[in-house]
């Protein structure tokens, strides 16, 4: 009965003013969540607490990002790793696996239950919005409102994406339940063309709800919609980095682009990646060079390190403690159980491998450095997990573009940017564009979760690096939690 106790579980889970505090104290009846909900910025804040969650390090702290599911596809020396990890790249997470072990399958069975979580949240401030109109001024009930549908189609999206087969598989089989409002009900199971259809209508609602986001217009944010602006020397470059913080317009519309591509529908997955390629310009610019140069310095002024390429960040989370959530995995403890030799980076002026990885003292192995904590680092680039980056954008738009020599422009776009300029890539085929696509996916989501995705997307026969393991695409579709199922039937 997991998902009843999830769904009365949050009803009690909003309180105000922080994010610490909405972690940290836990009302005790519904009255403690309409007193939160009474003001705009108590809305505000019961998102401020979603986001907060989903940087626990059993998601997108950890797990979701550099750990399980990169693990998974194969990015790490299998020498080093130590607790669950060498079980996860064995991938002893399936039913009938007669050597599943069930910690494995712990870590999969949160990725359900907290997500689901996070999604009753949502739906909880979207049943009272519509009542509370009157409470907001300006275009802040739209925004939130949209950005509350928004996020809730995201997260939606990421279950099917772990727990729903590939749609190029079987687009039928059950999949997932679509919770859009707030219950203690059982939902049944769409299938995945269902859900599917369900992300985008959301979508398309947020789309029409967020047209005047601060991020899409170029104004100053409101406070009820972000904290604060942090800005450059120049008042421009991070003028609307905080929306990023935000489930924003263009987090909507390259959402938009991925659900398409993963449905296969290249027509409208490339109009939407090519919107938010229109705005990249003003809105995502691409990283500076002697942004990257700095990275790893000790100087005690805030450095400007910007390992995350946040200024590219579409939309990303902001985890305050994303130190400690990598201590031990990448960072500090007895050193870093999730460790590389780079070699999927051919060509030596890559910036993403000269510039994002150290050496390990002893080793001949590399940890990334895009997720460590310096406390030198400018507050502007720190404690970032990007969760949808503008080079996704071009890549997408390289894979649905039907003229080669444009879609090798796309690449070539962000290998440009790359440090690459004297690599152009030209005259590709088919065969080779869809090659160096790949590539491109494995050189630039390192440590996001992303690769293990594009191969489930593709139907991938089998992960180079774990080969002596994955021996079928049944392994990337994550089994629901046996409570779960139980309860169904």
């Amino acid at each position: 009965m997991k998902m009843i106790k999830i769904f009365l579980f949050v009803s009690m889970a909003f309180v105000s003013v922080s994010c610490d505090k909405w972690l940290d104290v836990k009302p005790q009846s519904q009255l403690d969540r309409d007193d939160l909900l009474s003001s705009e910025n108590g809305y505000s804040d019961a998102l401020i607490g979603v986001y907060a969650e989903l940087c626990d390090g059993s998601l997108y702290g950890r797990e979701l990002t550099y750990g399980a599911l990169d693990v998974m596809a194969g990015y790490y020396d299998r020498g080093n790793m130590m607790g669950d990890y060498p079980y996860l790249y064995q991938y002893l997470y399936k039913k009938d696996n007669t050597n599943k072990q069930d910690f494995v399958i712990d870590i999969i069975d949160a990725f359900w239950s907290k997500i689901y979580t996070q999604i009753a949240n949502l739906n909880s401030m979207l049943q009272t919005i519509d009542d509370n109109k009157n409470l907001f001024s300006g275009e802040n009930y739209n925004i939130i409102k949209g950005e509350a549908i928004g996020l809730r189609a995201f997260l939606h999206f990421e279950l099917l994406r772990m727990f729903g087969e590939p749609y190029a598989k079987d687009k039928d089989a059950e999949a997932i339940p679509y919770v859009d409002g707030f219950t203690t009900s059982v939902t049944r199971l769409y299938s995945v063309d269902e859900v599917v259809t369900l992300v985008l209508k959301d979508l398309e609602i947020a789309k029409g709800l967020l047209e005047n986001d601060p991020m899409r217009l170029g104004s100053t944010p409101n406070s009820v919609l972000a904290s604060k602006v942090t800005v450059d020397e120049d008042n421009n470059i991070f003028a609307w980095h905080n929306r990023r913080f935000h489930f924003n317009y263009y987090a909507t519309i390259a959402t938009m682009a991925r659900v398409y591509l993963w449905k296969g529908d290249k027509v409208n997955a490339l109009t939407n990646a090519l919107e938010v390629i229109a705005a990249q310009e003003e809105k995502f610019p691409w990283v500076i060079a002697a942004n990257l140069s700095s990275i790893g310095s000790d100087d005690t002024a805030d450095e400007i390190q910007d390992a995350t390429f946040a200024t590219e960040h579409v939309f990303a989370l902001n985890a305050t403690k994303l130190e400690t959530l990598s201590d031990g995995y990448l960072y500090g403890g007895q050193g870093s159980l999730l460790l590389t030799d780079r070699s999927i980076y051919p060509s030596s002026f890559d910036y993403r491998y000269k510039d994002l990885f150290k050496l390990l003292e002893g080793t001949t192995l590399y940890v990334t450095r895009k997720y460590e904590s310096l406390s030198n680092v400018s507050a502007a680039f720190k404690d970032r997990i990007p969760m949808i980056r503008i080079s996704e954008m071009y890549y997408i738009a390289a894979e649905c573009e039907e003229n080669t020599t444009i879609a090798t422009g796309y690449l070539n776009a962000v290998r440009d940017n790359r440090g690459l300029t004297a690599e152009k890539l030209e005259n590709l085929t088919p065969d080779l564009l869809k090659e160096e696509i790949f590539k491109e996916y494995q050189k630039e989501f390192y440590g996001e979760g992303q690769l293990w995705y594009y191969y489930k997307r593709n139907l991938t026969p089998t992960i180079e690096a774990n080969k002596d393991y994955f021996t079928s695409i049944d392994l990337y579709t994550f089994d629901r939690p046996e409570d779960e199922d139980a309860y169904r039937f």
